[in-house]
């Protein structure tokens, strides 16, 4: 699975909530949770949108990406 989509169903967020409350189109978010995106490749835009939703900054949202991505394997 996913970084990015472990990330939100941990914070039970939907793409569609962080769509809805950021603007940033749900095609973007779609494509940035597909199996074969690695957490380098994800944009600013994405991870700013992520931690608006969740009230972080986006500094602390990739925080938690890398950790989560580093206990996975």
């Amino acid at each position: 699975m996913n970084v990015l989509q472990k990330y939100l169903d941990q914070n039970k967020i939907t793409r569609y909530q962080v769509a809805k409350k950021t603007g940033i189109a749900n095609t973007t978010l779609a494509n940035a949770v597909k199996d074969t995106k690695p957490l380098s490749g994800q944009t600013v835009k994405v991870i700013s949108a992520v931690a608006q939703v969740l009230g972080k900054t986006p500094g602390q949202v990739l925080d938690d990406l890398i950790k989560l991505e580093n206990s996975e394997g």
